[in-house]
Order: structure tokens, then C-alpha cells, then sequence
């Protein structure tokens, strides 16, 4: 009996190879709640050890958001659709909040066709050139997005924003 007993456990352990069976993390559980085939509901992602992946989309709706390792949503970080997402990798455990620019970004998005729509680097900032996307203008801004002035340009005109910052500043 005690044989037969050693037999089934080589067996097993053989049968399951190097990988252990773990149970379920809270993201893999919620994750499997959804029934199957709902539409427009929201699917959370897991990573491949089964943790929330800093960024959730909703497949419905278009929207993103950071979370926490828990799940839960980060205030102020929703972008919506067609909008660049905000960098939810995390540095020393917290998450960049979004900037002026990026808030302004966003807000532009719900404004009517032909709206202008600050332009914001990787970093957030305001670019030192901004362009109006339906008229062609470009204009140079300081770095709280504030036109400076006798700096707009007409459609096709080359522009420096660096140059015309500096002048403006020593001039002023």
C-alpha cells in the first residue's frame, strides 16, 4: 500500500511538471466574474502573475484609468477615447498626477469641431509651439500655455518658439 501511495504522488508531481498550482489573486477573480460575452462591460486586466496591470481600459466605452495594485482607480488619471493615455507606470509607488496641459488637453477633446487642442510633451509640459489644428495659426506660449504675445504666425510660416521666448524675456 505504501508503494502504491509513493507510485501516485511521483505520478502527480511528474504529471504537473515545474509549475505550481496557486490560487486565484483578487484581479484574476473579478476578472473571471464577468460572464462571458456581456456586453459593454468592464473587463479588468491582469498581468501574468495575476496582479492588476497599472492601466485598465474599457472596451466599451474607450476610457482609461490608472489603478492601484489593489484595483483601484486613481483619481484625476481618465483619459478618454482618442486621447493619449496617462503613464501609469509608477515611480517610488506613486502615480504622476496630470498636468494643466494634459487637464486642458482633455477638457479641448468635448469642445466643438475645430477647437484648439494644447499640444503637451512626454513630460507633460506645454510645447513652446502650439498650433490651432483648424486654421493653421501657431503661436508661441510660455510654460503655464499662456500665448505670447506678437508671437502668432499664419498658416505655412516657419516658427522658433525658443528663439522668440528668449527675445521676448530679455526684452520684457
Amino acid at each position: 500500500m505504501a508503494i502504491l501511495t509513493i507510485i501516485l504522488l511521483v505520478s502527480t508531481a511528474f504529471a504537473l511538471g515545474d509549475t505550481m498550482i496557486r490560487p486565484k489573486t483578487p484581479c484574476e477573480d473579478a476578472r473571471d466574474a464577468v460572464p462571458y460575452g456581456l456586453v459593454g462591460a468592464y473587463i479588468p486586466t491582469c498581468d501574468a502573475a495575476g496582479r492588476y496591470t497599472p492601466e485598465q481600459c474599457s472596451g466599451s466605452t474607450g476610457y482609461c484609468w490608472c489603478v492601484t495594485s489593489s484595483g483601484q482607480k486613481i483619481p484625476g488619471t481618465e483619459t478618454p477615447p482618442g486621447t493619449a493615455p496617462v503613464i501609469c507606470s509608477t515611480q517610488n509607488g506613486t502615480i504622476r498626477p496630470k498636468t494643466p496641459c494634459e487637464d486642458a488637453r482633455d477638457a479641448a477633446t468635448h469642445d466643438p469641431i475645430g477647437a484648439y487642442i494644447p499640444t503637451c510633451d512626454a513630460a507633460g509640459r506645454y510645447t513652446p509651439e502650439q498650433c490651432s489644428g483648424s486654421t493653421g495659426y501657431c503661436w508661441c506660449v510660455n510654460s503655464s500655455g499662456q500665448k505670447i504675445q506678437g508671437t502668432e504666425t499664419p498658416p505655412g510660416t516657419a516658427i522658433n518658439c525658443s528663439t522668440k521666448v528668449c527675445i521676448y524675456i530679455f526684452i520684457h
